[in-house]
């Protein structure tokens, strides 16, 4: 009987990691481009670097801010478009970022900060 509740607690964490998760599109470096129909970026930081647990961002003529630790939240990331959000040591303090490709994202804030990967 042992044996049976061993297998079956084996099965389950396993189970539980595959479907923890799901992989984070936004860990990279992101550069700021032109939102469509523009010729200019509005103020936004540029780049921005994502890694785990952590964001850089360097506003326009400023150097890169200390790293930032963050959380992700990731709804779903095997289909476009998609949404994952940042959250910071409070929940006051969060963005949304919407995915229209896994090269290619919106930061959902009042400046609408379009985003390429780099």
């Amino acid at each position: 009987m042992k044996k049976i509740v061993s297998a079956i607690a084996i099965l389950l964490s396993i189970g539980a990691a595959a479907c923890g998760q799901p992989p984070n599109p936004l860990i990279g470096t992101w550069k700021a481009v032109p939102s469509p129909g523009a010729t200019t970026v509005g103020y936004c930081a540029s780049p921005i670097v994502f890694t785990s647990t952590t964001q850089t961002l360097t506003w326009p003529g400023q150097q890169p801010w200390p790293p930032e630790k963050v959380n992700y939240i990731a709804a779903q990331t095997s289909t476009y478009p998609t949404t994952v959000y940042v959250t910071g040591n409070t929940s006051a303090n969060h963005q949304t970022y919407q995915f229209s490709s896994k090269n290619s994202m919106v930061l959902d804030d009042a400046g609408l900060c379009h985003y390429q990967r780099q």
